[in-house]
């Protein structure tokens, strides 16, 4: 008898305990509908927080109810991560965005614009606190956009090559006082694509400015290995060849440069054209046909800086 009653004591426990999980979900529920409907931004977030918990009791449920504040919780965190972004809040956008996130992992749209989001406190206020942060989301983006992972939208860029062109911009400017050569694949990678970008004259100066860069460690290189003259014609001819085509590739950046930054009035123009003039004149043992190099330069197709044979 003890056993039965003990039995139906337990029962009597379980429905209690059931409609009180019931009865705390629809007062949950109440409570988030109400605060919503006040309109004020105080309240409208009291009832996000109050969605989230809402979701982690019963986000498995498939009822109206938890569907409704499903869509709530989404349009609501999507709204505050722009609005955090167009006030230049990045690190409150960061924080909308985890969430995003979390759930959906392959949102290139919230990547994209963390990522521009990083790069606009870098170049406004000059703050180095979240560069690294700000190139793993471009690259991240970069990722999902190969997987076909598209954004519902590419505001505030216009397109898909747009966006493409300016995630590796974004990364290449971030990475030239680490990593010059990074930067330089990144910003031939970012003028391939038919954008905005493709005419701003920093990204060929960057380029030629690596080219000067591995000009110098080719040089040394072809100094030591030839001044005693130990080497064959054959061989002493073909790494002077070498060097030529690094001297080509340089004047080709470089002359790219001038001609935008000329037409965009770059206060680096001036400085640029007198490296060009050098290097040209140096090369070519005149600098008379120059201007129509410079003129003439967009016209060619870049060559990719990792391809010097």
């Amino acid at each position: 008898m003890k056993k039965i009653l003990y039995f139906f004591l337990i029962c009597s426990i379980a429905v209690s305990v059931s409609a009180q999980s019931k009865e705390s979900k629809d007062e949950l529920f109440s409570k988030i509908a109400k605060l919503t409907q006040k309109k004020k931004p105080e309240d409208t977030e009291k009832a996000y927080q109050l969605a989230k918990d809402y979701l982690v009791k019963f986000g498995k449920d498939n009822d109206e109810k938890t569907k409704k504040i499903k869509d709530f919780v989404e349009k609501y965190r999507l709204a505050k991560f722009n609005e955090s972004l167009d006030n230049s809040n990045i690190q409150a956008a960061m924080s909308y965005a985890k969430d995003i996130l979390a759930e959906n992992p392959e949102d290139s749209y919230v990547t994209m614009n963390l990522a521009l989001g990083g790069f606009d406190l870098y170049v406004k206020k000059q703050d180095n606190s979240i560069v690294n942060q700000t190139i793993d989301y471009a690259k991240q983006t970069l990722q999902l956009f190969d997987k076909g992972k598209l954004p519902r939208e590419y505001t505030p860029l216009k397109s898909k090559e747009d966006a493409q062109a300016t995630m590796y911009y974004i990364i290449g400017m971030l990475s030239i006082n680490s990593d010059i050569k990074e930067a330089a694949g990144n910003f031939y990678r970012a003028v391939s694509f038919n954008s905005q970008i493709k005419s701003k004259a920093d990204p060929y100066y960057v380029i030629a400015f690596y080219y000067e860069k591995v000009y110098e460690s080719a040089s040394e290189e072809f100094r030591k290995k030839h001044q005693d003259n130990r080497t064959s014609d054959a061989e002493f001819e073909k790494d002077r060849q070498k060097i030529n085509l690094i001297i080509d590739r340089m004047v080709d950046a470089y002359a790219r440069a001038v001609n935008l930054g000329t037409i965009e009035k770059h206060p680096s123009v001036d400085m640029w054209r007198q490296r060009l003039t050098e290097a040209y004149k140096f090369r070519h043992n005149t600098d008379s046909t120059l201007e129509d190099y410079i003129k003439n330069i967009m016209n060619k197709e870049i060559p990719d800086p990792f391809n010097i044979q």
